[in-house]
């Protein structure tokens, strides 16, 4: 049964984990998916999978720390698909690893703006096309 037939999905960290394998199923259940990740060969790699076994999806390199590639996610899926039904805001990093000590602002600042600010920003422009 094709759960997602006719609906639109925008994928974050879709290049590896559980990111893509999301994207798989969504595509397996007949959503359009726009693939969003950092990792071009990887992401490429998931469309070719994708579109190799009848689903529809676009990739979008692009990092999602960045507030242009949460809007242009968006235009992707409203221009390409028609429209959007779900967000799966899943990019995510373990950031720094060691000892607190050795780990600097700047280390931390990513680690929250990937694994908060991304998925704010993804709400904050999927929300209205959503509506």
């Amino acid at each position: 049964m094709k759960r997602l037939l006719n609906k639109v999905a925008i994928v974050t960290g879709a290049s590896s984990g559980i990111g893509f394998a999301t994207a798989k199923r969504f595509a397996a259940e007949g959503a359009s998916v726009v693939a969003v990740a950092r990792r071009e060969t990887e992401l490429n790699l998931l469309i070719d999978e994708i579109t190799q076994r009848g689903g529809k999806a676009i990739a979008l390199v692009g990092d999602v720390q960045d507030e242009s590639c949460a809007k242009t996610a968006v235009e992707l899926a409203v221009g390409h698909f028609g429209g959007l039904d779900i967000g799966f805001n899943n990019a995510g990093t373990l950031g720094a690893m060691g000892s607190l000590d050795n780990i600097s602002l700047a280390e931390w600042q990513e680690t929250l703006a990937i694994n908060l600010s991304s998925a704010f920003l993804g709400a904050k422009y999927q929300i209205p096309a959503l509506l």
